[in-house]
């Protein structure tokens, strides 16, 4: 077989290829051989740099991290792998949350597999501050990747086509963690009857700075009356990748396009 690096001193071990299998608990679903071929090429060069972690399941090992590197080692006719054996084996959730942290930190996975993942965890731990907690990252962040599952019933029962929209209430939620405070400033939306260009500028208020008293929110989006309509025109390979977004997200196009120019004119200091 090709050469996998010095891995001889630690404490890894070759498995045999055919005794591997991915793990259910993996968090990548979708586009696994994207970029396979150029995994393959760096692997025959310079061999193994990060060896995959298994657990043994029934006389065989399942793949818990690194499913695309074995993808990478079976293309390249490889008949075995250097792995790390876990020694206790993991819960379905440990295991998830183990994949879902491995694949963050090294290369970004779909829309649609993160929305799944964290649909899992929270199932199973109940609360979107403990997946947020398990997976080390914000409640906000979880709360974007669930999209509408993440929005609490008191929300959601403000929604319809007398009340708020499904966007508009998973943008109050990531933006606005305190449950009570995001049904508040939904329910004064309502109470005055805000048209949707006012709707609009409330948001912009609160993604402005989300810990104003909602009174400040309020008089804050007043002020900002005045804005002006741009169109852009995008090449059809990222119209698309919009409109992938906006389905995975279940916001609308212009939505997605304005919460991105925005953030990258802030992100620039412009």
């Amino acid at each position: 077989m090709a050469r996998q690096g010095n891995q001889e001193e630690l404490p890894f071990r070759k498995i045999p290829l055919d005794l591997l299998d991915i793990s259910e608990s993996n968090v990548r679903r979708q586009h696994l051989t994207a970029d396979l071929d150029d995994l393959a090429r760096s692997m025959d060069e310079i061999g193994l740099q990060h060896p995959i972690v298994v657990q043994s399941k029934n006389g065989r090992f399942e793949i818990l991290i690194g499913q695309r590197r074995f993808l990478a080692a079976r293309q390249l006719g490889w008949h075995d792998i250097y792995a790390r054996v876990e020694e206790v084996r993991r819960t379905p959730v440990e295991a998830k949350v183990v994949s879902f942290a491995e694949n963050i930190q090294r290369r970004d996975i779909s829309p649609d597999d993160k929305s799944s993942a964290c649909q899992y965890l929270l199932e199973e731990l109940g609360s979107v501050t403990e997946v947020a907690r398990r997976l080390n990252i914000t409640s906000q962040t979880v709360r974007k990747w669930l999209g509408y599952a993440a929005v609490p019933e008191r929300l959601r029962a403000l929604v319809g086509p007398r009340g708020i929209t499904a966007p508009m209430a998973m943008r109050l939620i990531q933006l606005v963690p305190d449950e009570d405070k995001a049904v508040a400033v939904a329910e004064r939306i309502l109470e005055i009857k805000a048209p949707a260009g006012h709707r609009s500028r409330i948001m912009a208020a609160i993604q402005e700075a989300p810990d104003r008293p909602i009174g400040s929110i309020f008089r804050r989006a007043g002020e900002m009356r005045h804005e002006r309509r741009v169109t852009v025109v995008l090449p059809e390979q990222w119209a698309l990748a919009l409109e992938r977004a906006a389905q995975s997200l279940n916001l609308g196009l212009g939505e997605i396009a304005r919460e991105a120019i925005i953030e990258w004119l802030d992100l620039g200091r412009y």
